[in-house]
Formats: C-alpha cells, structure tokens, sequence
C-alpha cells in the first residue's frame, strides 16, 4: 500500500478507536497496526477480524467483535455499515446509471469537475482505470488528462454507490455496466463475513475504497439463508471490473495516439 494509502487508513483507524472510547495510541503506532494488518499480495489469510485483533493486542488495545467488525469497515473506507436503506427502490439505485455526462469540447473537463467537485472517488476511480497517470490528482487535473488521451466520451456513474467510468463508447459503458451488476448481485448474495474478508483482500491504491466496501453502507445483502457467494467470487468479479476498465481506457489511449499521429 502506498503512503497515501497508508494516512488515510490511518486516520479512519484513529476516528474508528475514538469511537469505540479508544484514544491512546499516536499516528506512529497506528500506522503499525495498519500495517500489521493490511494483507500481503500473496497473504493466505482470510479472517480479517482474527488479524485486526492481533495487531490491536500488539498495541494493548481490546475489543468486542462487534467493536473489531465495526473497525474493520472504517478502515476500509465504511463508518456506518448498512445504514442507508434502500427498499424497494435497491435494483435502481444500486446499478442503474446515476449521472450520464457527455463531453466532446476540450472546455468540457474543467466545467463538469467544478460541477462534480465533491465525488470523493471520481478522480480515485478514474485513475485507478489509468495506471499511466501518475501525476494529476486533483479532479479537474483527471479529467483533463483522460480527455487529453482519450478525447470525447461518456462520464459516468454507476449506481449511486458505484464507480465513476470514462468510456468512448455506449457499448464500452454497457459492458462495464454488466460487470458491475454482476458484482453487485454477487455481492447481494455473499455472507457478511465474506463481504468483509474480500474488501480487506481488495484494499485499493490511495484513500480510494473498494467497490465493495462502497456497497456495505446499505442494506444491499439479502436474508442470511440465500448467501451461497464466497469472498474469491467477489474478489474475482471487482478485478475483472477494473481490469476491463483499464483495457477499455488503454484501448482508447493508443487508438487516439496513432490519429494524432
């Protein structure tokens, strides 16, 4: 996990503890505990909680497991699980698309990003899709930069709790659509304890946070008895999101590179 990663997980640990009545440890050895706890790229471990437990006992600290579970979600990005209800307005609100935008004009960037300047994950989501794009960070510096290499397309949400896309065409966002619906309905029929150890497993680059974590602060899962999904079918289904992402966007780069000449 990078440096930016590293503060803001940090700083959810900090707000986390404070709410469970916890305010000894300093920034110092909570990024230890973080660091303790984040999963390496070839961890096999797979119970987040028993993990977050050792690294808290490392530091004198003891919780309940419901304080553990309660930590766990901040850190990864979701300080109130499962307190947006969303009845029966669920399959609308979960994959269907929020915000459309379309922009053609070389102007176009700067004015949507004043208009989006408080998507937290836009630039993140973004990003993440553009490996290549290592200096810009700030969302009018994004999208400037993505309309630069890939010109005009379609900015786009999916789902009010979903990830912002940049794609060329309507059937590049239809497909990115179908992956996401396919990890949202997955992610509907996965077990509570497989929603968390996943999202611990997915841990994204930056203060960005996992699709699935995004989820997990409504009540999107369905009754315990109809949870047969795992927590590898979820990590599967959010990495084959974003890979087919960042292939779109690497598509669309090098084709408007050899128009340009």
């Amino acid at each position: 996990m990078d440096t930016a990663g590293i503060t803001s997980q940090v700083r959810r640990l900090r707000e986390a503890l404070r709410r469970q009545g916890v305010t000894g440890p300093d920034d110092i050895r909570l990024e230890e505990t973080i660091r303790q706890w984040a999963p390496g790229p070839t961890s096999k471990r797979s119970d987040p909680l028993t993990e977050l437990d050792a690294a808290l006992l490392g530091q004198g600290i003891t919780l309940d497991k419901g304080a553990l579970t309660a930590v766990a979600w901040a850190v990864l990005g979701v300080s109130a699980p499962r307190t947006v209800r969303l009845g029966s307005a669920a399959p609308a609100r979960l994959t269907h698309l929020a915000e459309l935008h379309d922009l053609t004009l070389p102007s176009a960037p700067q004015t949507l990003a004043r208009q989006l300047a408080g998507e937290a994950n836009l630039a993140p989501d973004l990003l993440r899709a553009r490996p290549w794009l290592t200096g810009p960070a700030k969302p009018e510096d994004v999208l400037a930069a993505v309309f630069r290499d890939e010109w005009s397309g379609f900015l786009a949400l999916l789902g009010e709790f979903g990830p912002w896309v940049y794609v060329p065409s309507v059937a590049d966002l239809q497909a990115l659509s179908h992956r996401y619906a396919a990890l949202v309905q997955a992610a509907q029929a996965s077990s509570d304890t497989a929603a968390l150890a996943a999202a611990w497993q997915l841990q994204p680059p930056g203060s960005s946070t996992s699709l699935l974590a995004r989820l997990e602060a409504t009540d999107h899962r369905q009754p315990e008895e109809h949870r047969p999904v795992a927590g590898p079918d979820l990590i599967r289904l959010e990495r084959a999101f974003w890979e087919t992402a960042e292939l779109q966007a690497r598509q669309r780069r090098d084709e408007w590179g050899a128009r340009r000449g």
